[in-house]
């Protein structure tokens, strides 16, 4: 299986937007703009743990999880202080995703295993 990203230097690039955009609403005091830098640098760190750390430990799997539910938790979070229609339809992507993530997770061994079969 390939990696998600395509180089570091993508992750980087990623992770300064992130850190610009949450020191642009750290500047100016715009919330969602925060929200959404912090979202940023959560889910590129969780990327960069899932694409680039060589390891199979509990310990980086579990950071992997925990930065991908603070950057979910930062989404719900902004969405309930601001009331943004932005960050509304951030959160209700990231649960799509989620529930597609599952929902393939759990039909794709079935529907390779019955290709087996046959």
């Amino acid at each position: 299986m390939g990696k998600l990203w395509p180089s570091k230097w993508y992750c980087v690039v990623w992770g300064i937007a992130g850190f610009l955009v949450l020191s642009s609403g750290g500047i100016s005091g715009n919330i969602v703009t925060k929200v959404v830098g912090a979202m940023l640098l959560f889910a590129v760190t969780s990327g960069l743990l899932t694409s680039y750390v060589k390891s199979d430990h509990i310990v980086k799997r579990a950071l992997e999880v925990i930065f991908m539910l603070l950057s979910f938790g930062v989404a719900i979070y902004g969405y309930i202080i601001t009331g943004s229609f932005i960050l509304g339809v951030i959160t209700l992507f990231i649960v799509a995703m989620v529930l597609f993530a599952f929902v393939v997770s759990y039909l794709l061994p079935r529907i390779r295993g019955n290709r087996m079969k046959t």
